[in-house]
């Protein structure tokens, strides 16, 4: 069984190589400096949670280490953990010698608020199985041999054949978390993963369609080259070098071609690139050492012969040795043999541009398997570890938060999840063919080229609650323009799939959105309850002294916020409290009035002020003593326009019920109404209907604060504010 020695998994942008160094050196001091990440698993997979395991390993001070999922212990690695009896195929008794193996994961089930606290720490993965846990081998802590023995699926005597897992790689250190979902080694299963941090960062990557859909897609357009990566009898997609065809068969020499023609080119003048802020190399081969000099300072880089083709797919070998400067340019050559970025049509000496990503996988030779990640069909925003330097150029799935707050890995990926935005961008009117999240900014339409997305890509958008887009006809931002907000808008009708140019993603001043009390990601000491309020579900109940909830927002603009709660209680003098920051952060207090009863609702509200950015925001109470159905946040602004568009003349003879509503008004006394206009918060008409019925369908309606303009047939008016759930 092949012992597979720990090492920092950390990826640095190419431009950042410059760093790398200094990062290695600092990184095992300083891990212990790193604030503690807590990492919670949610499952979006077709197995239950009892089926799920999972297990934490990594690096602390030089030591390698597992973390209990259960308890959040860090527990040096040692030989005496190889207690859980293994599979023995063909003989192959472990490095034990008796088939026994680590003790080291946990079911989802059994896990704490499926959450687990990484501390600092390098070289992490978190590992994922399904219906059975891994068999690893634990040596030790420190010395020779240490470390752990991982799946190595290339040995057919492996324990761990026929399992299926993933894992997710990631470092806690003082310079941030870097984390990413990775395809290095093979594909088995989607995966997703999101991390918050100070500041309103957040950053998702991960797969977004099923896995049935990932495997069907592959079957239908792997070339022949390729098609022997997928695995038939475990489903799974295995990365190219890992299979018998580019290991000694027919596609052995898969690149043999592409290295040659660089080789023997570059003989008789210069390779020029540009590296970022790693500089511009210049190199040229002798005998068959390629050297490549750096202009600013003299530095020098070398791949000491033409490397093989296990060695380019695998960035191993002669494309991972040597000093610093060594492995910068073998990391830029060998995602550009991947990409077939290197133009051999291009005079020698002429800088060459390697940073396009429209140009990649374009000619043959190139990594198909790599190609067929990126799909923006599959991987979110086309982000993805599909080969160990996919970093170069800010292509990989890495995440680098400089002060992590929390990061949630979506086992399964988001399959039949909403796209989270602030803008969602499809390729046709039924929100399909996704092709990239957008957030705040400015895309000119060569910026839109470089994220996948042509001008006549964009069919339809969506927009989130909070947010607008704004489309021009002129790559400068003018000539005619179209402004969506927050609904779905089909741009073929408007013709302006074909003609967009540049566009503007930014806040919208009309802000307001619903959170439903039990919807919490994190609570101490509340449960929940039907409701008998109107619009059913349920509330949160048993609320003490000292208990909280906390909830993820996303606040498009910082500014003053109105927050409304529905509440119930049978007493007197209770209050809520809204907190930030783990409750290090006081935005402001309300009393909660006495309502009657546990059941009998009504309305307390009050204004804080929020800083723009998606973050936690806890509701506690030093008092306890009410029900909480649900609150709704909104901008100031809207607020006060929609009191004072609820200022008209009231009565009793037409009613809309129920309020919130989820799919149908019901209208009392319609007989008496002339018109019906719906309007969003911006003012936005969106439905007119003359002479109603007594029931108005709005379940296509997004969620939010509407306006219902009643004219009555006797020429008085009236509105009313509705919350559209």
């Amino acid at each position: 069984m092949k012992i597979r020695p720990f090492f920092s998994l950390v990826r640095v942008h190419c431009t950042h190589l410059v760093l790398l160094l200094a990062l290695t050196l600092s990184l095992q001091s300083s891990v212990q400096a790193q604030t503690t990440v807590p990492f919670t698993l949610s499952n979006n997979s077709a197995y239950a949670d009892a089926n799920v395991y999972v297990a934490v390993v990594g690096i602390i001070n030089d030591n390698h280490v597992w973390i209990n999922p259960k308890t959040g212990a860090v527990n040096l690695m040692s030989v005496s953990n190889n207690t859980v009896q293994g599979p023995v195929i063909n003989g192959n008794q472990g490095p034990g010698g008796n088939g026994r193996y680590a003790n080291c994961f946990a079911r989802l089930s059994e896990i704490p608020n499926k959450t687990i606290n990484i501390p600092g720490i390098a070289g992490c993965r978190i590992l994922i199985s399904f219906n059975s846990q891994l068999f690893l081998y634990f040596f030790g802590a420190s010395g020779a041999p240490s470390g752990y023995a991982a799946p190595d699926l290339a040995n057919p005597s492996d324990p761990n054949q026929g399992i299926r897992f993933e894992n997710i790689e990631l470092t806690n250190a003082a310079n941030g978390l870097w984390a990413n979902t990775t395809r290095v080694d093979g594909y088995q299963y989607p995966m997703g993963l999101e991390v918050w941090g100070n500041g309103g960062f957040y950053k998702k990557v991960g797969e977004f369609i099923p896995h049935s859909q990932i495997l069907s897609l592959w079957q239908s357009t792997a070339p022949a080259d390729f098609a022997g990566c997928y695995d038939a009898t475990n489903t799974i997609i295995k990365f190219p070098s890992k299979t018998p065809a580019f290991q000694s068969g027919a596609q052995a020499n898969y690149f043999g071609s592409y290295v040659d023609a660089i080789w023997s080119k570059y003989q008789n003048g210069n390779l020029v690139f540009n590296a970022g802020d790693a500089g511009t190399w210049s190199g040229r081969v002798s005998g068959n050492v390629f050297t490549f000099t750096r202009a600013s300072d003299g530095q020098i880089g070398t791949i000491s012969r033409k490397p093989t083709n296990i060695e380019v797919m695998e960035g191993s070998g002669v494309m991972a040795t040597g000093g610093q400067w060594d492995k910068v340019v073998q990391a830029q050559i060998c995602a550009a043999i991947n990409r077939h970025a290197i133009d051999l049509n291009l005079a020698t000496g002429v800088t060459q541009d390697l940073a396009t990503a429209s140009k990649y996988y374009q000619t043959s030779p190139y990594n198909w398997y790599c190609k067929f990640w990126h799909r923006s069909d599959i991987s979110l925003n086309s982000l993805t570890y599909a080969f160990c330097y996919d970093d170069v150029y800010d292509h990989s799935s890495t995440v680098n938060a400089s002060s992590p707050i929390r990061a949630t890995i979506t086992i399964g990926g988001y399959a039949g999840q909403t796209q989270t935005g602030p803008v969602t961008v499809y390729k046709d009117c039924n929100y399909a063919g996704y092709a990239v999240n957008l957030s705040t900014g400015t895309y000119t339409l060569s910026q839109l080229n470089a994220l996948g997305i042509l001008n006549d890509d964009i069919s339809s958008l969506k927009v989130t609650s909070g947010y607008k887009v704004t489309l021009y006809k002129h790559d400068n931002f003018g000539g005619a323009t179209l402004t969506v907000t927050a609904d779905n808008a089909c741009l073929v009708t408007n013709n302006w799939n074909d003609s967009t140019s540049s566009l503007k993603v930014e806040t919208n001043s009309a802000f307001s959105t619903v959170i439903q009390a039990e919807s919490y990601t994190y609570m101490a000491g509340v449960d929940v309850e039907a409701t008998t309020d109107a619009g059913g579900g349920q509330n949160v109940g048993w609320i003490d002294a000292g208990d909280w909830m906390s909830y993820d927002i996303n606040i498009p603009a910082a500014g003053t916020y109105r927050f409304d709660y529905r509440v119930a209680s049978p007493n007197s003098n209770t209050t809520l409290r809204l907190e930030k920051d783990g409750g290090a952060t006081q935005l402001g207090s309300v009393t909660i009035p006495n309502t009657g009863g546990w059941q009998t609702w009504g309305n307390a509200s009050h204004t804080v002020t929020l800083p723009a950015g998606a973050y936690s925001i806890g509701v506690a109470t030093g008092t306890g003593g009410f029900n909480l159905n649900y609150f709704t946040i909104t901008s100031v602004s809207s607020a006060r326009l929609a009191m004072q568009n609820t200022k008209l003349v009231e009565d009793n003879i037409v009613s809309l019920t129920p309020n919130p509503v989820h799919d149908q008004l019901y209208i009392r006394g319609n007989d008496q109404v002339k018109t019906l206009g719906i309007y969003d918060i911006s003012g936005r008409a969106v439905m007119n209907v003359k002479s109603p019925g007594n029931t108005i369908a709005i379940s296509h309606l997004a969620p939010g604060v509407y306006i219902i303009a009643i004219e009555r047939k006797d020429g008085t008016k009236k509105n009313v504010k509705i919350l559209k759930q």
